[in-house]
């Protein structure tokens, strides 16, 4: 009988600590907010501090007022950074079936020592230094701009533990495990201790 409780002890001891290991899974859920934003403006600029996420955005352009060639327009944005690191990033926008603005196409054209992008769809990315960050658009047409509002964002991470509350669970369960295991370990010894006999 002290096999099977040996056994049940460590089976208890060892789903203790996967169910108490459980409760440090974190998931991480970004949130987004602005830095600095600037209206009726080609430019904007922000403090950030490196491995934070900069994000650009600005209002998009009407094409049924820029004059455009092939229906699209290309413009470039530049985001520098405090030691002159420098990443240029090619936008293509086009109508959509509706008649809308939308952003086709997006590219980094150029990066010195500049941001570590992320999203292949996103203005933006880890910034590699301290300091502030100018985001520029480099591109004049005729009919469009300055963009009606320009806005620089930083994406930061909250993190949470959804499943803390199965940490004293499995706390528990790993106690009682340990418990039975020392105790049918001591009884197994006990029994299996020869009697001596009395001279």
């Amino acid at each position: 009988m002290s096999k099977v409780f040996v056994v049940l002890g460590i089976i208890l001891l060892f789903a203790g600590v996967i169910v108490a290991s459980a409760s440090t899974m974190a998931t991480e859920t970004p949130n987004e907010f602005t830095v600095s934003s600037a209206i009726d403006a080609w430019e904007v600029s922000g403090l950030f501090d490196k491995n934070e996420k900069l994000l650009v955005s600005f209002t998009k352009p009407d094409l049924d007022k820029v004059t455009v060639i092939d229906t699209y327009l290309v413009l470039r944005v530049e985001v520098t950074g405090p030691q002159g690191s420098k990443t240029v990033f090619r936008l293509e926008f086009r109508r959509g079936f509706g008649g809308e603005t939308m952003l086709y196409n997006l590219t980094v054209i150029l990066n010195e020592d500049g941001l570590t992008t992320t999203d292949p769809w996103e203005v933006g990315g880890i910034v590699p230094y301290n300091g502030t960050y100018i985001a520029n658009i480099t591109t004049r047409k005729l009919g469009w701009g300055p963009p009606d509002s320009i806005v620089l964002d930083k994406e930061v991470f909250h993190r949470e533990y959804p499943y803390l509350f199965v940490l004293p669970i499995g706390i528990s369960i790993a106690a009682a495990g340990s418990s039975l295991l020392y105790f049918s370990v001591r009884s197994s010894k006990h029994k299996l201790r020869p009697k001596t006999k009395k001279s």
